[in-house]
């Protein structure tokens, strides 16, 4: 009987995208501000939302490049985040840039603190017509989520990371 001592090139291909998707499961890196800076950056309206991944209601959610963010320093809040959904009026953003990539400096917080260490924060961005509310939640241990509801759109939800802004 002959034993085989090498993988073919097909069983190879195999055991390295294995590897790969094993590696690409496994936890992601920690977050480097303690739950004691995130909780007073949300206290202090000085924190940055890092999107990492997009759940539109039309298509399958998809893992998001880099470069990705909501944040908020006092009453000015800054998106850059992508849309994908499906439009039901006008559109209304003459530098065609989205209905997600904004800079806004009338800005409503309300901020709560849940009993199991979460932060639930809307902002509502008072001079972008479009975005109606941005629901945060935030988790002590640095993870986060973001529910958008626009006016003439569906509406998108986020998940990513909360850290404070430096």
């Amino acid at each position: 009987m002959k034993r085989i001592t090498q993988l073919s090139w097909p069983a190879r291909l195999l055991f390295f995208a294995m590897a790969i998707l094993l590696w690409s499961c496994s936890a992601t890196q920690p977050v480097t501000a303690t739950r004691d800076e995130i909780i007073a950056a949300i206290q202090q309206n000085r924190w940055i939302f890092i999107a990492e991944r997009s759940d539109p209601p039309v298509n399958r959610g998809m893992t998001l490049s880099s470069g990705y963010f909501a944040e908020c320093k006092g009453d000015t809040a800054t998106f850059g985040l992508p849309y994908a959904g499906v439009m039901q009026g006008p559109a209304r953003f003459p530098d065609g840039t989205g209905p997600l990539k904004f800079t806004s400096t009338k800005v409503q917080l309300v901020k709560e603190q849940k009993t199991d260490g979460r932060w639930i924060v809307q902002l509502k961005p008072l001079d972008q017509p479009d975005v109606v509310s941005a629901t945060f939640t935030f988790f002590d241990n640095g993870r986060a989520s973001l529910d958008v509801i626009l006016a003439n759109r569906s509406p998108i939800d986020f998940f990513g990371k909360v850290t404070p802004l430096r």
